[in-house]
Formats: structure tokens, sequence, C-alpha cells
């Protein structure tokens, strides 16, 4: 899978640090240069877990997530850019496969910009680069919705809409929240989506089951605190009835119990998987 990417092609720019490489669409300029070798060194420096960090400067605005790997296996796999024996890559290489995969589907997104990784003195890698361009000019769903409370059913379905968008170019979005929805804090305009750690980049063969997911999940994640249940469900039989081929019987299975529990994130790929959810 990642050598079909053809990465090297869409970023052939290599920029090294210290001992960091990052790959990037473009080549970068003096101030963007500059911005990457702090991030690096601060990160060379200190001891980190995972960071997310804009790096706004004059010429180019960027938005670098940082993920360190947590154990040997997962430094070697990462490095030699191998599966697991369940098939899927380590959590980094994952998010970089799909935001690529979806990027080239036209999803609404910021664009990949680049990627990278550390190495350590085994020559292993032990945290990866994801970067893209930055939304200045845009808040997440959470901080606009502390804006506009009073626009929570409208935000809601435009939420459901662009959830739909993901799923008809065939990216199941499991970490789907106001969180990782982007918009203007004042301006209305279509809805992006970030974030496609955990996500598939084909259709869900348990499609019933996941969307009930889905929407229980987007339930409980702060939309929760601003409207009712009874007024939530409304909006979910309003738009699963536009739906085609989704089981009543499945879908509520897995939506009632996504509202009220917590479903860790290897279980939700058990969700798309398998059809089976495991709360709590």
């Amino acid at each position: 899978m990642l050598s079909s990417m053809n990465l090297h092609i869409d970023y052939p720019f290599t920029f090294s640090f210290l001992n960091t490489t990052l790959h990037l669409r473009e080549k970068p300029s003096s101030k963007v240069a500059q911005a990457l070798k702090k991030l690096i060194k601060h990160r060379h420096e200190k001891k980190q877990t995972r960071a997310s960090a804009p790096l706004s400067t004059t010429d180019t605005s960027l938005f670098a997530k940082v993920q360190p790997l947590d154990s040997f296996k997962a430094k070697v796999r990462v490095t030699l850019g191998k599966p697991q024996r369940n098939g899927r890559f380590d959590w980094p290489l994952e998010e970089l496969i799909n935001t690529q995969e979806a990027q080239s589907r036209g999803v609404n997104m910021p664009p990949l910009q680049g990627y990278g990784y550390t190495k350590g003195r085994l020559g292993l890698t032990h945290e990866y680069f994801i970067i893209t361009h930055l939304l200045e000019d845009h808040i997440n769903g959470v901080e606009w919705l502390q804006k506009h409370p009073e626009r929570v059913e409208q935000f809601v379905r435009d939420a459901f809409a662009l959830l739909g968008s993901l799923t008809q170019k065939e990216i199941i979005h499991m970490d789907f929240w106001a969180g990782n929805i982007m918009l203007p804090p004042t301006v209305d305009a279509e809805l992006k989506v970030i974030d496609f750690e955990n996500c598939f980049a084909r259709p869900a063969q348990h499609h019933s089951e996941t969307l009930g997911f889905q929407l229980g999940f987007f339930y409980r994640r702060e939309i929760y605190k601003l409207i009712t249940e009874a007024d939530y469900d409304r909006l979910v039989d309003e738009y699963v009835g536009q739906q085609q081929n989704v089981s009543s019987e499945k879908f509520h299975a897995f939506y009632q119990p996504s509202k009220h529990e917590h479903v860790g994130r290897k279980q939700r790929r058990d969700v798309y998987l398998s059809g089976q959810l495991v709360v709590g």
C-alpha cells in the first residue's frame, strides 16, 4: 500500500535537520525552514507525547501533528513500512495513508503538505510527522458551537451531510465528532473534516452498524450538551430515512449504546471490520 502511493513523486522536496527528515510538497522558504527547525529542535530537546502545533509564518501556514511510537515492534514496522499481523499499519502510517487517499478522492479537507520521521541511534523511527495546510481562518466545531449554540440543529444537519459525502467517497471516518470538523467562525461555508487516523478507505461491509456507531458517537462527543436526546434522535431519523440499504434493527443496536458509552479507538475498528461493538 505504501509503495503504491507515489509519495516520493507528490512530496519531492526533502528537508533534514538533526535526526529528522521531512518530505514536502513544496520547497520551504527560509522562514518556513526556520519554523520547522524550531519545532524539530523543541521535540529533540524534550521527550514528549503526541502533539499538534501550528507553524504560521508570513510565507506559508502549516499544521504539524507529531506522534511518538511507543514500542520497539512499532518502531521496526514503521521504519520498514510494514503492516501489523492484522494487515493494518500503525497509527501514524494509517493516518498518512488515509489522509493521502481522502485528498485524492476530493474530500473537503486541509491539503496534505508533507510527512516525515525522526530516527534514533539504531536507525529506527521513533516519531512521525504529518504536515497539512493550516486553516487559519477556521475554528473547530466545538468552538463554533460555543459561539453559536442556537444553531446546533443546522450544524448537526450540515455535519451529517459532510459524513454522507465522505461515505460516498468511500472514506469511513471512525472519529467523526465536532472537534474534527472545521469551519469559518462567522461566515457560512462548507465544513471541512480533519484527522484521518482512524478511518477506512473502502466501503463498510457492516454499513448499518457503522452508521449507527458514527451517529451515536457524534452525539456523545459534545453535541449532547447543546441539544436534547429527543431532538437529536429526530434529526437522526430524518437523515437515516434518506439513506438506502440501512437496517433499522442493526442501526439502532449500535446507535443507542454509542450515544451513552465510551467506545475506544481500537473498538471502533471492530465495528467496521466485524460488526461488533464493545463499550465501556
